[in-house]
Formats: structure tokens, C-alpha cells, sequence
């Protein structure tokens, strides 16, 4: 048995207006993905600082943040307390390594704690501390 083909290919005027709007849907997600999903992550309550900044520009330090809850935050994850020192000891001994830590602490923690994190830092092998709001270049 033989079919009959009623196909013929495409002849006329081709209609630009779905495929505009599928691009334009396109371009809107791709601008606007940044605002459409938000980042994981903790929220800091940073101090005003009024003080000058106290690292040399283009200088790389070490960050660690406090949050509101006293967890520690070091290269963007969650870290002991015991953890912590370790990992500092084991960066500032790297050649090349920066001997500069920023501490970024919520407004809520007691300067108490603050001064053992700089002890556990000094222990590390941490040169120079700054405690602030400023935002440095981790390695």
C-alpha cells in the first residue's frame, strides 16, 4: 500500500514574533539571574568603621567572620574553633602566604571572643590582625 505525501516544504513569509519572544525571555533570565535567585550564605551585622583601612591595598589577607550565632567562617565555610588554628597554621606556613588575617565579626560578638580568636590567630603564626568591616582579597 502506497500513502499519498501531502507535505510540501515551507513557502511563505516566516513569522519572527514567537522566536522574538522566546529570546526576549531568554535575555531577560540571563540578565536578571543574579536577582532571581538569592546566595546562600550568613548574614553579618558589620560594625560602622570609621577608621582607615589598616591593610595595604592590593596586600591579600586571610578572612575570617563571625556571625550573630558565634559560628566561624573561614574560605567561605564553617569551621571549628579547634579546626581553625590548624588551618591558619597550615596557610601561614605556605611560602608565599599571606601572614594577615581580617577578622569580620557581627556587631552582636562580645570583644571577649574576639580577642581569643586573635590569640588562636597569633598561636597560628599570624603576624597582623585587623579586626573590621573592610573587605580583602583572600588568596
Amino acid at each position: 500500500m502506497k500513502f499519498p505525501r501531502s507535505t510540501r516544504l515551507f513557502r511563505g513569509q516566516l513569522d519572527l514574533a514567537p522566536f522574538l519572544c522566546v529570546l526576549f525571555l531568554l535575555a531577560a533570565a540571563l540578565l536578571l539571574r543574579d536577582f532571581l535567585v538569592l546566595p546562600r550564605g550568613a548574614r553579618l551585622a558589620l560594625p560602622p568603621q570609621d577608621s582607615p583601612v589598616a591593610a595595604a591595598a592590593g596586600e591579600r589577607v586571610l578572612i575570617v567572620a563571625v556571625d550573630a550565632a558565634r559560628r566561624l567562617y573561614f574560605e567561605n565555610q564553617i569551621i571549628a574553633r579547634d579546626r581553625l588554628e590548624t588551618a591558619l597554621a597550615e596557610r601561614s606556613q605556605s611560602p608565599g602566604a599571606s601572614k594577615t588575617l581580617l577578622i569580620q565579626p557581627d556587631q552582636s560578638v562580645p570583644y571577649g571572643e574576639l580577642a581569643e580568636l586573635a590569640v588562636l590567630a597569633r598561636r597560628a603564626g599570624m603576624q597582623q590582625i585587623i579586626f573590621g568591616s573592610g573587605s580583602g582579597r583572600a588568596p
